[in-house]
């Protein structure tokens, strides 16, 4: 699939040369960060289901306990 994006120039020219000295295309570089981007969207929509779900339940202290832990680690998670 094709899609065309526009980004400031300082951005792409960084882009460019990470690329190249990462050994992969610009577009494989562009397609493993839009795949980390959604796979940090997802999850972060995950734990917005499980803290949803968290307070319908009664939940025990290892669920809050695991629920913490996720959060911590998830670097989009204010």
């Amino acid at each position: 699939m094709r899609h065309s994006v526009s980004i400031r120039e300082e951005i792409g020219t960084e882009i460019e040369a990470v690329a190249e000295e990462e050994g992969i295309s610009i577009s494989e570089f562009y397609a493993r960060a839009a795949e980390e981007h959604l796979q940090r969207i997802r999850r972060r929509r995950a734990i917005q289901e499980l803290d949803r779900r968290a307070g319908t339940i009664d939940a025990h202290g290892d669920l809050d306990e695991a629920l913490r832990d996720i959060r911590e680690g998830d670097p989009e998670r204010p």
